[in-house]
């Protein structure tokens, strides 16, 4: 899986959420490399990159739940705002000269099915040392959007999802994994400072 060393991470993004995307990106490129997933979860040094999308239509969101059949058992029961997974060898010769975006197409593919996709953004990056999980990955944030409400999950047993308002999403805070809480400060919420203020305070 591709990985990018911590002091390349911490270099480029001090803080919890950069929207320096692309030059994160250019440098992850640059630099980073593929190893054994064994590995990479117990190297500290470097962190594990996952494209994770998040997927709007009309000011609503998908609100999806894990299930216990999904491998990360540190995630089972999570509520969560992204689609998406490592990157492997195989999406670095799919062709496409940035693996990170080929990445992410063979996830969504694997997982879920939107109708009429609009758009497909890089909107940020996840630095997250708040949990065991996230320490040693970093995450890509694209927003997806798409002008029909109709989606099909690829395999239902491993989550649900619904359409759900950024106010009707609050609620399910508490129940969220820490990348969704991210997503739900920095980007529906677009950075609002009594929302992001514990992430860097945290840091």
């Amino acid at each position: 899986m591709l990985v990018v060393s911590r002091e390349v991470v911490e270099r480029l993004c001090p803080r919890t959420f950069s929207r320096e995307g692309e030059r994160v990106a250019a440098a992850v490129l640059a630099n980073g490399r593929f190893v054994e997933r064994t590995v990479a979860e117990h190297d500290f040094g470097c962190k594990q990159v996952i494209p994770y999308v998040v997927i709007g239509h009309r000011h609503r969101y998908l609100l999806m739940r894990r299930t216990k059949r999904q491998t990360e058992s540190r995630l089972h029961d999570k509520y969560s705002l992204g689609v998406g997974g490592h990157i492997n060898q195989g999406d670095a010769a799919s062709g496409n000269h940035n693996v990170i975006v080929s990445g992410l197409r063979r996830e969504l593919a694997e997982e879920i099915q939107v109708e009429a996709e609009q758009s497909c953004a890089l909107v940020g990056i996840i630095n997250d040392d708040s949990t065991e999980v996230a320490r040693v990955h970093l995450g890509f944030v694209f927003l997806l959007t798409t002008a029909s409400p109709r989606y099909t999950i690829v395999e239902p047993e491993n989550y649900t999802a619904v359409w759900k308002s950024p106010e009707e999403i609050t609620p399910y805070y508490g129940q969220m994994e820490s990348w969704a809480q991210i997503v739900h400060d920095y980007v529906l919420f677009a950075g609002a400072a009594e929302r992001t203020q514990k992430w860097e305070g945290a840091r």
